[in-house]
């Protein structure tokens, strides 16, 4: 039987309606480097003058799709080595090219190339804009650089480079991760007396800093100031508040603003059910953490971590029967039980003596590709360390080690206090 040639690329570009100009072959190219497939991208930029006869020539667009794609691969030499091209060719790099270089060489450590690079861009006649400046003020907050931070920002203005909305939540976010609350609060003051705040989005960030260091009077005081200033919260801000609440067991407090919500028009998410029954559980107050899931069921907004929490509760309470029964039933659904699932039951047999019964979990675990974690770990080396049986903590130490599970610092100091105290009896 006769074989007929394979149609070329160029036939199967023209067959799917894409005419080979520098616009289609930009698609190919972006989809290809989409797809990771940054050797095919490579080809087609090579066949572009081929395939078109000589008429079709890269542009800012094509080399700016690949140098993309090789920064996102962390291939940043050959990102580089496809500007020096670029400017071969006679293509001149815009603002989009340095600002794609730039952010992967930050995302990447390399902060004095990423400059060198911002450096060689003014040069050629280029202003960096405010997404370069918010991808600097990002990473040097990373790096903990506040004065570095200050002079950007100096420099922004000097240039009359307006930051904008992610820019002050890059700052406020950068001054909370490195311990700077206080300063973060005095610059979302500044923003209001500037009349700078449009949105919920700032307030929602700091509100939920706030709520992680324990400072719910702060936050409640930044959610009051929304309303002062007309601002609408939205289902971020009132989950976050949520939440905080919760952690920090004003449970009353938490219902509140949950009505609050609803009665605005906000409807709440699986994210805010689940704070709720957290900080239920937590409290022990396990037939209003019952109440909440059957209504959770009823709208079908339910999830592992739903259940996971309330066998937690269930466990924090004592009440093993229930926490077997659900357990059971959990392990029938088999979408609901999770290696989170099997630890908190084997944490709760293990307080309660029955370390036998959570070996048996263990098992069960590695019999459904559930490898035991360093919390698993901890928390049978910890029982057995607190039984005192140096030998067993020993012999679990050595097997779980063959079973690829990492033990930590935790864990090694549970696997040496039995043994020092083993010795300890001996010098005796």
């Amino acid at each position: 039987m006769e074989q007929f040639p394979e149609p070329s690329l160029e036939d199967r570009m023209l067959k799917r309606g894409i005419v080979p100009n520098v616009i289609g072959f930009n698609m190919l190219i972006n989809g290809a480097c989409s797809a990771d497939d940054l050797d095919l991208a490579v080809k087609l930029l090579e066949k572009m003058g081929a395939m078109s006869g000589g008429i079709v020539s890269p542009n800012a667009v094509t080399y700016n799709c690949l140098i993309n794609g090789y920064c996102k691969k962390g291939k940043l030499e050959i990102a580089k080595r496809i500007l020096a091209k670029m400017i071969e060719m006679d293509v001149k790099p815009n603002i989009r090219t340095y600002a794609t270089l730039i952010d992967g060489y930050l995302r990447n450590g390399y902060l004095e190339e990423a400059f060198r690079l911002c450096n060689n861009m003014v040069e050629s006649g280029l202003i960096p804009n405010a997404v370069i400046y918010n991808s600097f003020v990002h990473w040097l907050y990373v790096e903990g650089d506040i004065g570095g931070v200050a002079l950007l920002l100096s420099d922004m203005m000097l240039k009359y480079i307006t930051p904008d909305r992610f820019t002050h939540s890059i700052i406020a976010k950068g001054l909370c991760r490195n311990g700077h609350v206080n300063e973060a609060i005095k610059f979302h003051s500044w923003l209001v007396e500037k009349n700078l705040m449009e949105d919920a989005f700032l307030h929602n960030i700091l509100i939920n800093y706030l709520c992680r260091i324990n400072n719910t009077s702060g936050a409640k005081q930044l959610l009051c100031s929304m309303f002062v200033r007309g601002l609408i919260p939205d289902q971020v801000t009132y989950g976050t508040m949520i939440n905080g609440y919760c952690k920090a067991g004003e449970m009353e407090t938490a219902a509140k603003v949950y009505t609050d919500m609803v009665k605005v028009g906000k409807n709440p998410n699986l994210v805010i059910f689940n704070s709720l029954l957290d900080g239920l559980c937590k409290e022990e107050s396990i037939d209003c953490s019952r109440f909440l899931v059957d209504g959770m069921k009823r709208i079908n907004m339910y999830d592992a971590v739903t259940y996971n929490t309330l066998l937690d509760g269930y466990c924090r309470a004592g009440m093993i029967k229930e926490a077997f029964e659900l357990f059971t039933s959990m392990r029938k659904a088999g979408f609901l039980v999770n290696k989170v699932t099997y630890n908190i039951m084997i944490n709760f047999l293990c307080k309660f003596g029955l370390f036998e019964h959570a070996k048996e979990l263990v098992s069960i675990m590695f019999s459904q590709d559930l490898a035991p974690d360093f919390i698993t770990y901890t928390t049978l080396v910890t029982s057995l360390s607190n039984k005192g049986s140096s030998e067993e903590v020993v012999k679990l130490h050595d097997y779980l080690v063959l079973q690829g599970v990492i033990p930590d610092s935790q864990t090694y100091e549970a696997i040496v206090s039995p043994i020092i105290k083993d010795l300890a009896h001996e010098f005796e």
